[in-house]
């Protein structure tokens, strides 16, 4: 194929282009541009002229390029080139085309790299957006106004849109609600009235299978016409690019973006910048929303343990009159029976008093008590209750340390009292010393009470004749399920085995 034949083919395949392409020669004569390059540059490019008549400053790369056509076919520059006597930037994109043995042509790409700058910091600008707003406090601290705010004024910056505005769906649906207008003509929020929903079904209904509603001709479009009279003609908004907001699934809203006056085309990136801004709408809706919620819980635990403390404080004060009213019946005793009979009673209700204290304690509440402090406390009030002059009884106590229930450990507490107090007042009548020894222990989930003394026994064990205390004790005994164990030699022994769970 001739050289002629060659350059007639090249010229037919690139007039027929839209790109912006251009042939020269080795020494840079320009054989052949495309109409492309001919708007690029506002003339007539061709005959008479070279390649570096076009190109502002540094024309070395170019030359370097054409000189060693026999081994370098290609080479990517960016240089600085001349429009109607003002500089450009562009892209040059050479490849190198063997036309006979020797000879080469060179066929060139002219990007304007001016579009290519400004993606870049369109780019640029709504990355930084993104990274301010993942960053934001306001959304992050549930404040929906100020977070709203700066979404859309942000947005709004980020994209060159007139107005962004946020809308939700009310609870039964009949109409969305704005929450936020931002207008960047006076760089504010500004008002804006609830829409129905019933009046735009069609419109509403995209959102049900459409990630982005995009209109750059919105009074035309047959989806978004149906807000003409009610709001786009009233706003002289001609394009939109509507995203829905997502809450777990469900569409709660959508985020709009509106430009006034003329007609916009939504570039990929602005769309994809939309769909962030969504998202960063819904994580502030569900952040306010949790903050709500957890206000709600925290004002419902404030009130709850207000109604606790009272009634903690009415059952204190019931508790510390009944024990004020045993004991002064316990005064006015005439004999030994009858003082028995209610010093039994004083120190059931002490026990009670007791694990009271300790659950209702207000820098801590809770179900479970520490079983070795209120045991403890019982055990010291019980032998302050029953020690007199004329015995000398020691109390020994060793207690593990272990948290059990309210209702387990009032029941351990008054079969602790009831064996205490029957070792007081039965095991040692014929002689004025002895030993009550009380002690608890603990292996994984069972719990082991012993309460040993070392006086005369109990002769009738086992009889009809028991007595109350015994009676009691195997009551206590059933209610929390143990296995109880009364033995009488040497002394007295009362123990027990029981689930702790």
């Amino acid at each position: 194929m001739t050289q002629n034949s060659i350059l007639t083919m090249l010229q037919a395949l690139i007039s027929g282009l839209d790109e912006r392409l251009v042939i020269f020669d080795n020494k840079g004569d320009i054989l052949f541009a495309s109409y492309g390059v001919k708007e690029l540059f506002q003339e007539e490019i061709g005959a008479g002229s070279t390649i570096f008549d076009y190109i502002d400053g540094d024309t070395n790369d170019i030359r370097v390029f054409l000189q060693s056509l026999s081994h370098s076919h290609f080479v990517d520059l960016q240089l600085s080139m001349i429009r109607t006597g003002k500089r450009f930037p562009v892209r040059l994109r050479m490849a190198a085309w063997s036309i006979s043995e020797a000879e080469f042509v060179v066929i060139a790409s002219l990007v304007d790299a001016t579009t290519i700058a400004r993606k870049k910091r369109d780019l640029l600008r709504k990355t930084l957006t993104i990274e301010q707003l993942s960053k934001s406090q306001k959304i992050r601290a549930g404040k929906l106004h100020d977070a709203i705010y700066e979404i859309l004024e942000m947005s709004s910056k980020a994209v060159g849109s007139t107005r962004v505005n946020a809308w939700l769906f009310s609870d039964d649906n009949s109409r969305i609600e704005c929450i936020g207008n931002f207008d960047s003509r006076v760089n504010d929020m500004v008002p804006q009235l609830d829409l129905p929903v019933f009046d735009k079904p069609n419109y509403f209904n995209q959102f049900e299978t459409e990630k982005i509603i995009l209109a750059p001709n919105a009074q035309q479009l047959a989806i978004t016409s149906e807000l003409n009279e009610s709001y786009l003609i009233p706003n002289d908004i001609q394009s939109l690019m509507d995203i829905p907001l997502r809450l777990e699934g469900e569409i709660i809203g959508v985020i709009c973006f509106e430009h006034v006056e003329t007609q916009r085309v939504w570039s990929l990136n602005d769309q994809k910048f939309g769909l962030i801004a969504s998202q960063m709408v819904s994580l502030a809706v569900e952040t306010h929303k949790r903050k709500l919620i957890q206000q709600e819980l925290e004002e419902a635990l404030a009130q709850q343990k207000r109604i606790t403390s009272e009634t903690n404080h009415r059952i204190k004060n019931n508790l510390a009159i009944t024990l004020s009213l045993l004991r002064l019946q316990l005064s006015k005793c005439q004999d030994d029976y009858h003082r028995n009979l209610i010093q039994n009673s004083v120190n059931r209700v002490h026990s009670i008093v007791s694990l009271h204290e300790l659950l209702s304690d207000k820098d801590h509440f809770r179900s479970h008590v520490p079983f070795q402090k209120y045991a403890t406390q019982l055990i010291q009030s019980i032998e302050n209750s029953m020690q007199t002059e004329s015995k000398h009884i020691e109390l020994v106590h060793v207690i593990e340390s272990c948290d059990v229930s309210s209702d387990l450990a009032i029941t351990l507490g008054l079969i602790i009292n009831e064996s205490v107090t029957n070792a007081y007042k039965h095991a040692f009548l014929k002689t004025s010393s002895g030993k009550i020894d009380v002690r608890f222990r603990k292996d994984a989930n069972a719990g082991y009470l012993e309460i040993r003394d070392n006086g005369s026994g109990l002769p009738l064990l086992g009889t009809s004749h028991d007595g109350e205390g015994l009676d009691i004790l195997k009551g206590l005994a059933e209610h929390i399920d143990a296995n109880l164990q009364i033995e009488s030699k040497s002394g007295t022994r009362v123990a027990l085995d029981f689930n702790l769970d």
